[in-house]
């Protein structure tokens, strides 16, 4: 029997992006492949929209807008409950060729210690570009780091090989995962979810990265640092300082001089381009949501190095 895959689409307030995935996922030449939509708890109609147009596919309705990690989560844990032997975390800005899943199954299924494996992802709009060709923790960067993000999508990364991280915009996870270390921790919301759950996964598991998948991905944090939305600069800036708050005292302090240098140079672009677009609301919430996000995450990692000397 062929193993059975679920894969977990979330949609918040995302009905075109996320009907563009479902029909992508259709398409797949994979016969035992099954599809959950879980709504974050959308403020406008996507849900009945996405219900309506796909009628034989489960939508779960979320209490509340828990964050990616909650979402995804709750996804998974329907798909178990159905006997899922993986399950695909696929962000709804993401569209897969129909080819993308057996290569994926074959190297997971080769070896019991792989646990997750990626694909190679190109951007939507340029095809021919990288946006991830596997993805790395970067210990010097304080997070995780796409690999061969804006290369030809022919000229590297042309191989399967062990990774320490899976990107989040697609991954799939093998059941013995869920049964070893448990769901991604929720806490975070979005971003740095995936880098918690790599290390965790790591301590038991490989992590695989193989060129023969291919999937499109819209990358719709923005292109540039002036189009970042106002949630990325405060989940990823306090969640930068959040991971990595329970690491030794210098590389806590490095963690924290390296969040102020990129938070201050995120500020100077931002507040450039606020006095060139003449009150751009989107760039002053963008502003302080980036000092917001360094004060809490600085607050938090100050605190634990506090109790932890007090605990000596």
């Amino acid at each position: 029997m062929i193993p059975k895959v679920f894969a977990v689409v979330l949609n918040w307030n995302g009905t075109e992006d996320s009907r563009k995935c479902i029909e992508s996922l259709l398409h797949s030449t994979y016969s035992n492949l099954h599809i959950v939509i879980v709504d974050n708890s959308s403020t406008d109609d996507s849900p009945y929209l996405l219900a309506k147009e796909f009628p034989d596919i489960e939508l779960i309705q979320a209490e509340r807008n828990g964050g990616y990690a909650y979402g995804m989560n709750l996804g998974a844990k329907y798909a178990l409950e159905l006997g899922a032997d993986f399950v695909i975390y696929v962000n709804n800005d993401v569209i897969v060729t129909p080819t993308f899943l057996e290569p994926m199954l074959e190297l997971a299924r080769s070896r019991n210690e792989i646990g997750i494996v990626s694909s190679k992802v190109l951007y939507t709009e340029k095809p021919d570009i990288i946006y991830c060709a596997g993805a790395k923790v970067s210990y010097l960067r304080c997070g995780g780091v796409a690999e061969y993000q804006g290369r030809g999508k022919d000229e590297c990364a042309n191989e399967i090989r062990e990774t320490t991280l899976a990107e989040g915009c697609l991954l799939l996870i093998k059941k013995s995962i869920f049964e070893k270390i448990g769901f991604m921790e929720e806490k975070y919301f979005m971003y740095l979810e995936d880098v918690d759950y790599a290390e965790r996964v790591r301590a038991h598991f490989k992590i695989m990265y193989t060129n023969k998948s291919i999937i499109y991905h819209k990358s719709g944090a923005g292109k540039s640092w002036a189009e970042y939305s106002p949630l990325y600069y405060y989940y990823y800036t306090r969640n930068r300082l959040w991971y990595f708050a329970d690491k030794n005292f210098f590389y806590r302090l490095y963690v924290i001089i390296f969040s102020l240098l990129n938070s201050m140079a995120k500020f100077f672009i931002l507040a450039k381009t606020y006095l060139v677009q003449n009150e751009n609301e989107r760039i002053k919430s963008s502003i302080k949501s980036l000092w917001k996000g360094f004060l809490e995450g600085t607050f938090l990692i100050l605190n634990l190095s506090k109790a932890k000397t007090q605990a000596l």
